[in-house]
């Protein structure tokens, strides 16, 4: 998508990497519950006086629209339609039965299908991947279309992305970055992928072009192994990624692969989200705003899920690590979060990080394009610096 407001121009450009699963937009609750418990971290009664209400009072006092507002978005073509319902369900009607969990990077077969399925519920996680046999998954989606309880939602990165801005700005359609002027800022938003090859090529050939991106946990590691980054040995995250091993692969990002005076790159600005915390990170004098726009990322991931206008403090949990290490590659700094102040800022050699827990909806009523809600709205809130 690409942004204009007056003379001066933003851009945003929402890119599907990958194909989507289509189990992928639902997290049942009972996995999300699995995941929880695994925290080992009970919840404080709900209300007011309680964290999840302190927090999300000052998020709410946090969150103020940035000075120079987007006025026009362009928005990528991709779209598709979601198809949400029960895996269990799905299987079930598929003619499968639970067995051992397996990762496949490519999915052949509805065995294939099974494994995948049972090995991502298993880590309360999400999954893409690509289906080889078209005929296959013509049947696959077929049988998941008609099941009795069978949602359907407007899929794919741009569209949704699209859909956000939708209400608040003027919208064009455009097919590739080559279709957006030279100068303006780009955003770009990473799904799961398997092809190493492929993202070495899009993280030295297109992350150049871009301005801004937006990825989660499984994108951020793959992106580290298959580039050679910081705690690439790491061959999954344990439970909640670590904070500070996180933060080591953004910065690393940005220092090997972001603006700087000898690099001509666009890139200076990283948008992580992960189940219960997100960080913004940006090369230092090239974006405003950006603890409102981390704020409301996550807030808008509380409300989404739970199908709520504003968060209900009964309804959701404050799950994030209450302290952590800044940094693992070097002498990072603790940070201990109180939910009265709940943006923890910290410096590291031009990199500026935004981090702030996010309120976890307890019984989610819809995660379909959750990620892509949460990028949207951080850059509605963010401002590009004039000089950028």
């Amino acid at each position: 998508m690409a942004l204009w407001r007056g003379s001066a121009y933003a851009g945003f450009l929402a890119l599907a990497v990958g194909c989507v699963l289509l189990l992928e937009p639902q997290l049942p609750g009972s996995a999300l519950r699995s995941l929880w418990s695994s925290l080992q971290l009970a919840p404080a009664p709900p209300g007011p006086g309680s964290p999840e209400g302190r927090l999300a009072a000052a998020w709410d006092a946090l969150i103020v629209r940035p000075a120079r507002r987007w006025r026009r978005v362009a928005v990528g073509v991709n779209a598709c339609v979601d198809v949400v319902l029960s895996g269990v369900k799905l299987l079930q009607a598929l003619g499968r039965s639970p067995g051992n969990g397996k990762d496949h990077t490519i999915l052949h077969s509805r065995n294939d299908l099974e494994e995948a399925f049972v090995h991502f519920m298993g880590k309360g996680a999400a999954a893409e991947r690509f289906f080889s046999d078209k005929e296959a998954f013509h049947d696959i989606a077929q049988t998941a279309s008609e099941l009795p309880g069978a949602q359907h939602y407007v899929g794919g990165n741009a569209a949704l992305i699209g859909q956000k801005f939708a209400a608040n700005s003027d919208l064009k359609v455009v097919s590739s970055i080559s279709d957006i002027p030279t100068g303006i800022p780009i955003h770009l938003e990473l799904a799961s992928m398997t092809n190493k090859e492929l993202m070495r090529s899009i993280v030295h050939q297109v992350f150049p072009a871009v301005t801004s991106l937006g990825l989660n946990e499984q994108e951020l590691l793959f992106l580290s192994q298959a580039a050679s980054g910081p705690h690439s040995s790491l061959s999954s995250w344990n439970g909640i990624p670590d904070v500070g091993m996180v933060s080591d692969i953004l910065f690393w990002i940005l220092k090997e692969h972001g603006r700087s005076k000898s690099r001509a790159s666009d890139l200076t600005r990283i948008h992580f989200h992960t189940l219960v915390y997100h960080i913004l990170a940006t090369v230092d004098g090239h974006w405003a705003n950006q603890l409102a726009a981390v704020a409301a990322g996550a807030r808008v991931a509380g409300t989404q899920a739970c199908a709520t206008d504003t968060i209900d403090a009964s309804r959701v949990s404050l799950r994030a690590p209450r302290e952590f290490m800044t940094s693992h590659s070097e002498a990072g700094s603790r940070i201990v979060i109180n939910p009265n102040e709940p943006v923890a800022k910290w410096h590291r050699e031009g990199v500026s990080f935004h981090f702030t827990p996010v309120l976890v909806c307890k019984d989610p009523i819809r995660t379909v394009g959750l990620g892509d809600a949460i990028s949207a709205e951080g850059l509605f809130y963010s401002e590009v610096r004039p000089h950028s």
